[in-house]
């Protein structure tokens, strides 16, 4: 579903531009033919006069501008400003004279064009870095040989090839004859010490574009000829059409064709179908005209078996089954059974969270054209590669050639968070293109169609159990989980429960019998990813019930925490960010939020603290927040303290800016966001009862970036977790309730 990985067995390949120019990229074998890849030829000569760039990642101009390509998706994560930095380190360039421009087509030669997971700038991190040094190694080649004197006593500053007693060269003045030379086989890159750009504060790029609204995003498309589309959906999650009077649409002025649609029997890449993908496409010649006859449509449905789901027949189901034996063990140290049985003291609880909906601010859209041959889509998208594959295989193409079939173009998304992985959108947007008989076809979804049709972060039922010695100590730890899985509404191939819980989160491997269980419960209801998807769910029920343990033995959290690390070690980690775990890096962001936040001192009066600390995505955070308890037991955040460390920070500005982001998430799930289901339908329908923080509420957030010098990892989901489970554990110091269902409401009887 994702791009080739960038890796060390990449090949470098150098060439000229049309205008003289230096123009650097990268292939490898066994994924595009060295013609397809090769930029030899470059650009034409108008558009590198332009500063245009096709299939390189940079091109150094005869005027000495460094234009660098950046072609992964920009969804606000940064990437657009923090993989070209890693690039112009390595080339030694003034960031002053880079341009960065983004790429408008899925190729090959631009290797992995994916964003997700937090992995963009961790997978990028030595490969680009490589691409630098590859260009400058042979500007120093270029240089050495008009002087006549060694490579290897030339160095490079700022764009400028020097040596002792040859004097200075700039870039772009050998550029045309480094284009000719043969790439090197080996480059060596900058010690950390020797970084001018990497780890310094950079503005975004293109902030100035896209606060005053010039920046086009997937619904600012025009194509010429391109008609609008919007679809009516099954209400009933599984349901379908019965009966359509399409008449009173057709009436409308502007609609073109009311066109049933469906992807039963449809085969996808993940196999699985596409959510929502039973309805009625009404085809028009403006949004307005498409949306007017949408409303004017009269269907039947069949709801199908589906309308017998609710949130509390799902409640139900779970837990009954969280009292039965696990459907898997997962982990399994010692003996929970014994130790629980002879502990000093017992907790038990119960922990609940919601489905939820991502909701991007723009909502999903996709433009497709079919061909007698394939499909061409223009897509805002975090995976152009998935919805190649889905816009590929409904149409019933061979999967063999999607590559050549359908045509990618990427367009800015308006957000993402995870929804944008899963393209369900760009099929949809492929069988209405079919339908429409060959015009261009934007297929546009309201936010209603977002909150009651997409594909949701999947709910779950948490049973916990610890036991304690008798100086306070866990000494047994039970963590039964009961959901339905992501994986099964994909069908993929990986077992379900590892869509669900990573078995080494902490505390796991500091408590010496420790058992982790899943049981996988079957819904009606489209799962699919959202920002920060498992952590998210675990490390609130996981810093939660830690909370408890250390309140039930009367210590103190960050006191326990910090116990139960221990020494620093690195311990296997079998998840995301892994393969080990440092004990020390996640300690010592504990340490420095509590620190930072006040811990142990006295809070402003009315106003409680609670903590809580994760490995997320690579990256190690922790979080205090503080609270007011407000009229009706409602919680309001007031300050957010996040130490965080992700290893080398790239970009210090557009990191805070990604835990401050993070964190609002974070806060907006413990406190607000709940998808409920009644009669296989949901009950939210727009921002008006799924409401997100308004500015008004935003706490404010000290971000402290802790450095450690190790690899570095994501930072664009990493925040949100800990705020969760902080926001609750302070909530709990506030009111002495503990609240343990999301979103964290004041709890009527039998709720908490």
């Amino acid at each position: 579903m994702t791009g080739p990985a960038l890796d060390r067995r990449a090949f470098f390949q150098v060439g000229a531009t049309a205008a003289g120019g230096l123009l650097v990229t990268l292939w490898w074998k066994g994924t595009a033919s060295a013609a397809s890849a090769t930029p030899a030829a470059g650009p034409p000569a108008s558009a590198a006069a332009k500063g245009a760039s096709l299939g390189a990642f940079v091109r150094i101009d005869p005027d000495g501008t460094i234009v660098i390509v950046s072609a992964r998706p920009e969804i606000g994560q940064g990437v657009k400003t923090s993989i070209p930095m890693l690039l112009a380190e390595e080339l030694d360039v003034d960031w002053e004279r880079v341009r960065v421009e983004t790429t408008e087509d899925v190729d090959a030669k631009y290797l992995d064009q994916f964003a997700g997971g937090s992995t963009a700038v961790h997978d990028s991190w030595e490969p680009v870095r490589q691409l630098g040094a590859a260009a400058r190694a042979t500007l120093v080649a270029a240089a050495a040989e008009r002087w006549g004197v060694p490579a290897a006593e030339c160095s490079t500053e700022r764009g400028e090839v020097r040596h002792p007693s040859a004097g200075t060269l700039r870039y772009e003045a050998v550029a045309e004859r480094a284009a000719a030379l043969p790439a090197p086989k080996d480059v060596k890159l900058k010690d950390p010490s020797a970084f001018r750009i990497i780890g310094r504060p950079t503005r975004t790029v293109d902030l100035a574009e896209v606060v005053t609204g010039r920046t086009k995003y997937g619904l600012d498309l025009r194509v010429s000829g391109m008609l609008y589309a919007s679809i009516e959906r099954a209400p009933v999650f599984g349901g379908r059409v019965g009966k359509v009077d399409s008449r009173r649409a057709l009436a409308v002025r502007g609609v073109r064709k009311v066109v049933p649609i469906s992807t039963e029997g449809t085969a996808l890449a993940s196999g699985r179908p596409t959510a929502g993908s039973n309805g009625v496409a009404v085809v028009a010649t403006s949004t307005w005209a498409a949306l007017k006859g949408r409303k004017a449509l009269s269907i039947e449905w069949v709801d199908g078996p589906g309308a017998a789901e609710s949130t509390e027949s799902l409640r139900a189901r779970m837990a009954k089954a969280s009292g039965e034996p696990a459907g898997k063990v997962l982990r399994n140290d010692g003996d929970f059974d014994e130790a629980f049985a002879g502990a000093a003291k017992k907790i038990e609880a119960v922990y609940e969270v919601p489905f939820v909906a991502a909701s991007p601010m723009e909502p999903m859209n996709c433009t497709a054209r079919t061909t007698e041959t394939g499909c061409e889509l223009w897509a805002p998208t975090q995976n152009p590669y998935s919805a190649r594959s889905f816009a590929g295989r409904v149409l019933g193409l061979d999967r063999e050639k999607l590559k050549d079939t359908v045509p990618v173009h990427l367009l800015r998304p308006g957000g993402g968070f995870g929804r944008r992985l899963d393209t369900d959108y760009a099929a949809e947007a492929a069988l209405v293109a079919k339908a429409a008989g060959g015009a261009p076809v934007q297929v546009v979804w309201t936010r209603e169609d977002e909150l009651r049709h997409g594909l949701y972060r999947t709910c779950g039922l948490h049973r916990m159990r610890a036991g304690l010695d008798a100086k306070g100590a866990p000494v047994a730890w039970s963590h039964a989980l009961v959901n339905p899985s992501r994986y099964r509404w994909q069908h993929s191939e990986q077992e379900p429960h590892a869509s669900e819980v990573t078995p080494d989160d902490f505390p796991a491997a500091f408590i010496p019998n420790f058992r982790v269980g899943y049981t996988e419960i079957e819904s009606v209801v489209p799962r699919g990813y959202f920002r920060s998807m498992v952590p998210g769910v675990n490390n609130f029920v996981l810093q939660s019930f830690l909370d408890e343990i250390a309140h039930a033995a009367s210590r103190d959290p960050v006191e326990l925490r910090v116990a139960l690390l221990g020494d620093d070690r690195k311990l296997p980690y079998d998840g995301h960010g892994g393969p080990t775990f440092d004990t020390g890096r996640l300690r010592r962001v504990l340490e420095t939020a509590a620190e930072k936040g006040g811990w142990g001192k006295r809070a402003p009066a009315g106003r409680f603290r609670g903590i809580a600390c994760g490995f997320v995505f690579g990256s190690y955070v922790a979080e205090l927040a503080e609270v007011s308890i407000g009229r009706g037991g409602v919680a309001r955040v007031h300050r957010v303290v996040a130490a965080v460390d992700p290893g080398i920070v790239v970009n210090p500005e557009g990191a805070r800016k990604q835990v401050e982001g993070a964190v609002l998430d974070g806060v907006n799930m413990a406190l607000r966001l709940e998808i409920t289901v009644k009669g296989g339908r949901v009950e939210q329908s727009s921002f008006g009862d799924y409401p997100f923080l308004r500015m008004a509420d935003a706490p404010a957030i000290d971000v402290h970036l802790v450095g450690s010098g190790a690899e570095p990892w994501g930072l664009g989901e990493t925040g949100a977790p800990p705020a969760v489970a902080a926001v609750a554990n302070a909530i709990f110091a506030a009111t002495g309730e503990r609240r343990r269902r999301l979103p964290l409401r004041p709890s009527p009887a039998g709720r908490a």
